[in-house]
């Protein structure tokens, strides 16, 4: 029976894989790891409006009406020291973790914006190479999550108005 090798020639395997943000620019010229991601899911959804005819049991045409993207973050809180010590924004646009990604309400209360991340990529390190990107993502949830034997948690869901493949896994649709 035929298996996966293992070694990670093949696939990319989870400890070679980073999840990195750039605050500055859309196009991901300066991206920084986003520390303390455990997990990361990015799922995109096609919105599709189906025709349906009286007298036709199958449904006759699908047709796409929309697209969503929805990337959802977990991983460890850092300790104080560590936030001070920093995982600075390439260009300086501020510390940049998961704890980071709960939106301030006063601010979103006052101006009614919030703040946008530009870009998202999941890279693999191993290969050198982008897995996949995100573009002007927008936080939607922040959960921070205690389990008593185990480390405090921060989840983040964020949405995009696109997900696309890197360069080196080209699309076929």
């Amino acid at each position: 029976m035929a298996g996966y090798n293992t070694q990670g020639d093949l696939l990319a395997q989870g400890i070679n894989c980073a999840v990195r943000a750039d605050l500055d620019d859309e196009s991901g010229s300066n991206p920084v790891k986003i520390g303390f991601v455990k997990d990361a899911t990015i799922r995109k959804s096609i919105d599709v409006q189906r025709a349906e005819c009286i007298g036709e049991i199958k449904t006759v045409s699908i047709d796409p009406t929309g697209i969503r993207v929805t990337v959802d973050l977990k991983g460890f809180i850092p300790s104080k020291g560590l936030v001070k010590q920093g995982i600075e924004s390439a260009r300086g646009g501020g510390k940049l973790h998961l704890k980071s990604f709960n939106p301030n309400e006063a601010k979103l209360l006052d101006t009614k914006v919030i703040t946008k991340i530009p870009y998202l990529d999941l890279y693999d390190e191993k290969h050198q190479c982008i897995i996949g990107y995100c573009e002007w993502l927008t936080p939607t949830g922040y959960t921070d999550a205690i389990n008593g034997k185990g480390y405090v948690e921060a989840s983040s869901t964020l949405e995009g108005t696109g997900y696309e493949n890197g360069t080196d896994y080209p699309e076929v649709i």
